[in-house]
């Protein structure tokens, strides 16, 4: 299906990374998983998907620098929709996002996984 979102989910906790990429799977999304900083900054640049679910707090590479790595890349990461994720609510992290023009920062504890589904589509105008 040619006009289906690709979303790429960085998550490092396997039980949530699983319950966002069935979600949104079932909501008819192609779903690329990483479960650290390094794969998602690999994944993200080679797929270049339509949004990026990205947690803040991972092994190998740290979100905010994922996201300082993507934005870097003119054609395509300046612009793609990035929706932080973390279990802290933390104004440090949240300055240094809007940096980068990522003003979504969800506390994971905070939302239900349809919750996040309805904010991706409203990012992506669907």
């Amino acid at each position: 299906m040619s006009d289906k979102k690709t979303i790429l989910i960085a998550e490092d906790e396997a039980p949530m990374l699983m319950a966002l990429a069935k979600k949104f799977q079932d909501k008819g999304f192609a779903v690329i998983e990483a479960i650290d900083g390094q794969a998602a900054l690999d994944k993200a640049m080679e797929n270049k998907p339509d949004i990026i679910l990205l947690d803040i707090i991972m092994p190998k590479m740290e979100g905010i620098e994922v996201m300082r790595r993507i934005r870097e890349d003119k054609k395509w990461g300046s612009d793609v929709p990035i929706v932080m994720l973390t279990n802290l609510s933390d104004a440090d992290n949240v300055a240094e996002a809007s940096k980068y023009g990522v003003y979504d920062f969800l506390v994971k504890t905070d939302w239900r996984l349809d919750d996040i589904v309805d904010i991706v589509k409203q990012k992506l105008f669907i």
